[in-house]
């Protein structure tokens, strides 16, 4: 038999020194871009007031920095993977940040609000393109070693969750102590090191035949989610024929945009899709949960600043208990899950995210940040819970052979909905005293959390034998 010699297992630690390093930057390539991208979604909110006093904006303005985002990011999220597949997700992964990196430092330098506005829906083209395309990597380098995928993909979810939490204390540090123009300026280095790592560490996956792709369907999804938004962030300022036009346009544009989907041959949004029960539970709760979480997150973090007089510091340590136990119940998620399947761990997270969110509805909680808390705490624990079970939900009801086209439906209508819970939640601190404000966010959480109780109810119809 033959023995490993001293040199033989040197030989032997040093390539598997050397591959570990190379998951170690190909991973780092993956998911530094998502971790840019969530860190988007929540760095911006506490530098509103400071954006808003330099460009002299109203609310609704400050609404749409927020949803010019969300807009882009949620509509091209349904190509992006489609590109990916016939251009290559590794070269598509280096388009992605080159669009964000030049978006960002768009933002960085806006001179006006309508530069911000564009620059913003550029960031989130780039961030369209580059979530799927950085999972499509991971998934494609490790297809041969399920398990080592699976741990991986969890380490890319943890960067998101990371972003989400690191976010509102960034930004409040930022604005703090600098210009809020370096909330946008910090992602491009990111972006360059995203870049780089990619083009050096990531193996060109092959090209696929793709499927076509439907424009058509897109625009008029765009057509339609802007002009429904711009109804609800500016009814105030518009006119009656702008009303009625807007109201025209987006009718038309769902009208024609499902006919078109019934036409093409390869639709964005296959409409037979949404004849299956199990998925309609899954996009029903995942929008009810978008929509309440991001209008939460949008109010408070103008609300700590304006009525409760906290500094931008002050509202990113604030912020912490609304994001931090998000990771910790991403991770519980999983156990629940493996135990109980997505169900329990859905259940189990409504049983948090209703209570707390009426909790957070009561008239005294307006008063002082403290109170807050436990509201605050029960919500995070049970979105936590909640949305990785999601997309798991979904595909265990479609199967996973329609996994692309299942993720990328799911993803836009939480985007759509965080961008619809913004939109509605803003008109709360628009109008009225801090008082009236309050008041109207409470209706709007008791609201929520019917809807919310609707899906408990569906579920708990679905765990029966």
């Amino acid at each position: 038999m033959l023995e490993s010699t001293p040199s033989t297992r040197t030989i032997t630690d040093a390539n598997s020194s050397t591959h570990a390093w190379k998951v170690a930057l190909l991973m780092a390539a993956a998911s530094i871009g998502y971790f840019v991208v969530q860190l988007d979604v929540s760095i911006v909110n506490l530098s509103l007031p400071a954006m808003q006093a330099y460009y002299r904006a109203d609310v609704s303005m400050l609404q749409w920095i927020v949803n010019a985002y969300t807009l882009a990011f949620s509509v091209f999220l349904l190509s992006s993977g489609v590109l990916g597949d016939r251009y290559g997700s590794k070269h598509f992964l280096i388009v992605g940040y080159a669009l964000f990196f030049a978006g960002s430092l768009a933002c960085g330098c806006a001179p006006t609000i309508t530069f911000m506005l564009g620059a913003r829906f550029v960031q989130g083209i780039g961030a369209a393109i580059i979530v799927p395309n950085s999972l499509a990597v991971i998934n494609w380098s490790f297809a041969s070693r399920n398990a080592l995928r699976l741990t991986l993909l969890s380490v890319w979810m943890a960067f998101g969750g990371a972003a989400l939490t690191c976010g509102p204390i960034i930004g409040g540090i930022i604005t703090s102590f600098a210009s809020w123009r370096y909330i946008f300026l910090i992602n491009l280095p990111v972006c360059l090191a995203g870049i780089v790592l990619t083009s050096r560490f990531v193996d060109a996956p092959p090209k696929s035949a793709a499927r076509a792709n439907d424009w058509a369907g897109q625009i008029l999804l765009l057509i339609a989610s802007t002009g429904l938004l711009i109804l609800i962030i500016n009814y105030a300022a518009l006119s009656a024929f702008a009303v009625c036009s807007l109201g025209v346009t987006t009718v038309a544009g769902l009208v024609w945009f499902m006919r078109t989907e019934k036409r093409v041959r390869h639709p964005a949004i296959p409409l037979s899709l949404f004849a299956d029960r199990g998925l309609q539970r899954a996009l029903a709760l995942g929008v009810v949960v978008n929509f309440l979480y991001f209008g939460i997150v949008f109010f408070t973090s103008l609300y700590f600043r304006d009525a409760l007089r906290m500094s931008a510091l002050q509202a990113g340590l604030a912020f912490i208990p609304v994001t931090l136990p998000l990771i910790v119940s991403n991770i519980a998620s999983g156990k629940l899950s493996r135990r109980g399947g997505p169900e329990r761990s859905i259940l189990t997270g409504l049983g948090l995210l209703i209570p707390g969110t009426l909790l957070l509805a009561l008239p005294a909680m307006r008063h002082a940040y403290w109170p807050m808390l436990p509201a605050f705490t029960l919500i995070s624990l049970g979105v936590g819970l909640i949305t990785p079970m999601i997309t798991a939900t979904a595909l265990q009801t479609i199967g996973p052979e329609r996994g692309g086209m299942i993720s990328a439906v799911v993803n836009f209508s939480r985007q759509i909905a965080g961008a619809f819970g913004v939109a509605v939640f803003g008109l709360f601190i628009a109008h009225g005293s801090t008082s009236a404000s309050w008041s109207d966010f409470g209706v709007a959480l008791i609201a929520s959390a019917g809807a919310l109780l609707l899906c408990a109810c569906a579920f708990l119809r679905r765990t029966r034998p």
